[in-house]
C-alpha cells in the first residue's frame, strides 16, 4: 500500500507543478477600500472584488488577512471560517479608506492551500475548535479534488476519476486498518 500512497502523492505534486507552469501565477488584482478598516475589522468593504479568488489571502499594506468569502464588493468570514487579519506572520493594521488591496502573487499549489494553512496557523475566537478541523479537511480534500480547471473543461472528468482513486485509496487503507 505504501507504494501506491507514493505514487498518489508523486502524481498531485506533478499536476500541480505542471498545472503552475500552464496557468502561470495568478493573475494580479487590485481593489480599493472603501471604508477604514480596524485592527479587528470582520468585513473589508472594497469598491471591487472581480479578479480575486473566492477564498484567498489579500495584502493591505504589509498586513496579509485571509477570507474565506467574497461579494461583489466585500471579503469577510464567517464563524467557521473567520476572516484571518495579520495571517502569514504579519501585523493587524488599521487600514484608511482608499488604500488598495491586493492578491498575493502565486500558482496553484500556493492558492488551493493558503487560506487552509493560513486559519490552521493563526487559529483564533470562539469557534476555533471547529475552524481549524474544517481548514484541515479541506486542506486534505484539495489532495483528492486536483485543481485541474488549466486542462480545460473536456479534461476536468479526470479530478472526477482522481477522486475516485483517492477514495479507493482510503477505503483500503481503513479495511487493512481494520483487518488487523
Amino acid at each position: 500500500m505504501g507504494k501506491g500512497v507514493m505514487f498518489m502523492v508523486f502524481i498531485w505534486i506533478m499536476v500541480c507543478f505542471a498545472g503552475s507552469v500552464v496557468q502561470g501565477y495568478t493573475d494580479f488584482a487590485r481593489t480599493a477600500l472603501t471604508t477604514s478598516i480596524a485592527t479587528d475589522t470582520a468585513v473589508i468593504s472594497v469598491a471591487d472584488t472581480t479578479g480575486f479568488p473566492e477564498t484567498g489571502i489579500i495584502v493591505i499594506g504589509n498586513e496579509h488577512i485571509a477570507y474565506s468569502h467574497t461579494t461583489t464588493n466585500t471579503f469577510h468570514g464567517s464563524a467557521v471560517r473567520p476572516l484571518v487579519r495579520g495571517a502569514e506572520g504579519t501585523t493587524a493594521t488599521a487600514h484608511a479608506a482608499g488604500v488598495y488591496a491586493t492578491t498575493v502573487p502565486g500558482g496553484m499549489l500556493n492558492s488551493s492551500a493558503a487560506y487552509n494553512v493560513a486559519v490552521m496557523a493563526d487559529a483564533s475566537g470562539q469557534l476555533a475548535f471547529l475552524s481549524v478541523p474544517i481548514a484541515f479537511l479541506r486542506l486534505v480534500g484539495s489532495f483528492f479534488f486536483l485543481p485541474l480547471a488549466f486542462l480545460g473543461t473536456n479534461l476536468q472528468i479526470l479530478t472526477v476519476l482522481w477522486a475516485v482513486v483517492g477514495i479507493g485509496m482510503i477505503v483500503a487503507i481503513a479495511i487493512q486498518v481494520i483487518a488487523r
